[in-house]
């Protein structure tokens, strides 16, 4: 599998992410009521798509896209939990539903990052 290779940048770029959405929280609580699902849906739709079309661009097949979107979205699931489920004290519930929905996303954008790429191919390319 070429998981490393799909995942290494975005990973890197999303945990950037996530500890700087962290320490903003975290500094000016207020900005919880701005990061809700309508303004990170389409940031983390984005990371999916480019872990779907960088794995078929690649050469990893859809099964292999899709679970490096599964396995992406597993940073958000924890920093929701973590961070600002238990750090900020918003709870593990909250955290986790939170988590889940970044998960989906992540997933949802490998998917369609995946099978636009396989798309765009032609027969026996």
């Amino acid at each position: 599998m070429r998981l490393v290779e799909i995942l290494r940048w975005p990973v890197v770029a999303l945990v950037i992410t996530g500890m700087l959405h962290l320490a903003a929280e975290a500094a000016l609580p207020d900005l919880r009521n701005a990061f809700g699902p309508s303004s990170l849906a389409p940031l983390l739709l984005v990371y999916g798509l480019w872990v779907g079309f960088r794995g078929i661009r690649i050469g990893a097949s859809f099964p292999e896209a899709a679970l490096a979107g599964v396995l992406l979205g597993l940073l958000p699931l924890a920093l929701d939990i973590v961070g600002f489920g238990i750090l900020l004290g918003r709870g593990t519930s909250a955290g986790l539903v939170a988590g889940a929905f970044g998960l989906l996303m992540i997933t949802f954008g490998a998917l369609a990052g995946a099978g636009f790429e396989l798309s765009g191919r032609r027969a026996g390319a």
